[in-house]
């Protein structure tokens, strides 16, 4: 049977059974307390039953456009921030169409390139980790259809300011390149970056309930872009933009949101500034703005070998400069956040 030669090049990691029940998997930047801490009674009867039916989802939409502090024709609900990611490449992304983000980024970029067969270019990170506004306008040009940037960054935690996003937003406005403005840690960097999509067609912004609105699992994320640009991703949405129950714990979620958010937060920034402000036995602590933990490790494969002896998984094995020989991990709870640094700590 043939198909693309697009997709050989991709690597999706095969279905198996985990092997790690037993660890502790702080690999993947999941927020520290799940949106259920705060939520009492998730769940009635009446949503149980209404399992039978289609969802409805204009109450949510309602609620989301009040907190987003948008219009709800600037929304689109979608499964995780990733369904948005897609639908925004199926809409505007034709082959040979040349696509520029940074190199790491959210493991789909690659795939919705290749499946669109795209021309792409990857940026550099600075050896600090941090990203160039003058060399994202060097490398964006009027051969670029679409340029993406994670801010806070999901691999380094850098951010980009508003004045620094604005000149991008300038400057793709010039070339016709579509900016899509991927915010899943909106929320521990937040700017606003919603005066962007007034009078600019070409921005479209996607966030996500999956970081520090504590809802990963129920797989919700939202696009914000002008009326024109959401009518078109409609167009390719799912019947049903997200399922009946992932609704119901978003909506909830959002009547809870400003408890849920101190929550997730404070304990990211509070466990951030105490490895900051620690002595760490051959470490190096790196700031961030995303919602883990960044080290350097002058020691780095006994720190990996500690790491898996205690039972934690990080993230570790890093392909490119600016994060060589570092170790991340997600913030948790304080049991075993404080048993992570002990590990870390310099014997006095």
């Amino acid at each position: 049977m043939q198909y693309s030669k697009y997709i050989s090049k991709l690597y999706r990691p095969p279905l198996e059974k985990s092997k790690t029940d037993d660890y502790l998997c702080l690999d993947k930047n999941e927020p520290p307390f799940s949106a259920f801490k705060t939520l009492d009674g998730l769940f009635c009867d009446e949503d149980i039953l209404n399992l039978r039916k289609y969802p409805n989802l204009y109450n949510l939409y309602e609620k989301l456009a009040t907190f987003a502090n948008v219009s709800i024709n600037n929304l689109l609900l979608t499964q995780g921030s990733e369904q948005a990611l897609k639908s925004i490449f199926e809409i505007f992304v034709e082959e040979d169409d040349e696509v520029v983000y940074y190199y790491p980024s959210f493991a789909m970029y690659d795939v919705y390139s290749y499946q669109k067969k795209a021309k792409v270019i990857h940026l550099e990170f600075k050896d600090d980790g941090k990203m160039d506004v003058d060399d994202i306008i060097k490398n964006v040009t009027n051969h670029t259809r679409l340029f993406s940037l994670i801010s806070p960054h999901n691999f380094t935690g850098t951010a980009l300011s508003y004045e620094e996003i604005q000149k991008i937003v300038t400057h793709t406005k010039k070339t016709n390149t579509i900016f899509l403005f991927d915010e899943a840690y909106y929320h521990y960097f937040n700017i606003n970056s919603v005066k962007f999509i007034k009078n600019n067609s070409h921005v479209i912004i996607t966030r996500t309930f999956s970081k520090a609105l504590g809802i990963a699992g129920a797989r919700v994320g939202y696009a914000i872009s002008n009326k024109e640009n959401i009518e078109l991703l409609r167009k390719v949405k799912p019947i049903d933009e997200i399922d009946y129950l992932a609704g119901v714990i978003a909506s909830k979620t959002l009547d809870k949101a400003s408890e849920i958010l101190d929550k997730n937060i404070g304990q990211v920034k509070k466990w951030q500034n105490i490895f900051k402000n620690s002595e760490l036995e051959n470490i190096q602590y790196l700031d961030t703005v995303a919602n883990f933990i960044l080290l350097r490790s002058s020691n780095y494969e006994y720190h990996k070998e500690l790491l898996l002896k205690n039972k934690i998984i990080a993230k570790v094995n890093f392909d490119v400069k600016c994060l060589k020989n570092c170790i991340r991990f997600s913030v948790v709870d304080d049991k075993n956040m404080q048993m992570i640094h002990n590990l870390f700590k310099k014997e006095k």
